[in-house]
Parts: C-alpha cells; structure tokens; sequence
C-alpha cells in the first residue's frame, strides 16, 4: 500500500484538493480556494513525471502566490460597493409594511416586503389590520412600527375660505 502510495502521489494531490475545494464550499472565504489551487499545481507536475520534492516545492509556491496576490483581488472584486450601501436588516428601516392583524406595543403581524414579521407598535398607539404603516427599527424577527404619514384631506381646518 505505501509502495503504490510512493509511486501515485498525484492521487494525494488529487485527495487533497478535493477536500480542500469542500471546505472552501462550506467557508466561502477563498482561502481554501487558494490553496486547492496549490495542491493542483503539484498534482500537474506529479502527472508529469516531477520528483515528490518538486511536487511540494511547486504546490507550495503556487499557494502563496494565490493567497499573496490573487485571494487579496478577488476579495476586493466580490465585496465591491459602496460603504453606505445598506443590506439586510438595515435596509428596512423606512421601508413600508401591511398590518395584517393589530398591532399593539405586545402583539401584532405586518407584511414587509413580501413577509410576515411579528410587528409591535413603537409608541402607545394601535395600527388596525390593512393600514400602513413604517418600519421605525428591527430587533431580531419583529419589526417596531409607527403609522405611515398620511394627508388628511377631509379635515376641515386645513382646508382655506
């Protein structure tokens, strides 16, 4: 067994990128990526006949030069945008959301976006079923609302003689 490991080392090389490109999946931080790399480079040289030393010194090489010089650009390149750029929950704030049941400081259900999210009142004030209303702030899976803004235009005392 040792013999034909000694005279198949691609197959080492092989194993390892494979192991080291499964990592890479379940990390997604290209560190693996860069050094899966590695172990191919010494993979091709050990199809090509090159000696275990060779092997190594070129699998290690070529995995530094891929940390060093390609993983630092491709990080750069993949997170790319502007720094005020809000995601995720940041991006709620403001957005606008459908009370689906009442929403009071202690109970509630509203629509953002397309989902249902647990809704609290974000004062003492009651949001009725089919209003709209604002996402004030976001605390784990509830979002705290206050009423949309809204133009009273039947009210007598905004209208002129």
């Amino acid at each position: 067994m040792i013999e034909w490991f000694g005279e198949n080392l691609w197959a080492a090389w092989l194993s390892l990128a494979f192991v080291l490109l499964v990592l890479e999946v379940l990390m997604l931080d290209l560190l693996f990526l860069m050094l899966a790399a590695g172990a191919i480079a010494a993979f091709t040289v050990s199809l090509a006949g090159g000696e275990a030393w060779l092997q190594v010194v070129i699998g290690s090489v070529t995995a530094l030069l891929m940390l060093g010089a390609v993983r630092p650009l491709a990080l750069k390149h993949l997170r790319k945008g502007p720094a005020d750029q809000l995601t995720n929950i940041a991006r709620m704030t403001g957005a606008e959301a459908e009370v689906l049941e009442t929403v009071t400081a202690h109970s509630g259900l509203a629509e953002v976006d397309g989902d249902t999210w647990t809704a609290r009142a974000a004062g003492e004030f009651r949001l009725e079923p089919g209003m709209t209303a604002v996402v004030q702030s976001v605390d784990g899976a509830t979002v705290y609302l206050k009423p949309a803004p809204s133009i009273a235009w039947d009210d007598p005392q905004t209208r002129e003689a």
